[in-house]
């Protein structure tokens, strides 16, 4: 699989990741690691940085934060 194609797949079906020992499925690494994985995992599974990781899940917070009104 090519970089952009796995890049697309990415972005529009919510299932897919690039890990193939988690047969390419988000389901399924979820379903073996239920506690979660580390940054190092999740970036090779979207094909980003670990930095990237860490601003990504800051991101969802704020987003989070402001859908609750949550002022800290």
């Amino acid at each position: 699989m090519r970089g952009d194609e796995a890049r697309e797949r990415i972005a529009v079906e919510p299932d897919f990741i690039l890990l193939k020992r988690f047969d390419y499925s988000l389901a399924s690494l979820v379903d073996k690691h239920p506690g979660g994985v580390s940054d190092r995992v999740v970036a090779a599974a979207l094909m980003v940085t670990e930095d990237d990781v860490g601003d990504i899940y800051e991101n969802i917070i704020l987003k989070l934060r402001d859908i609750l009104k949550v002022d800290l």
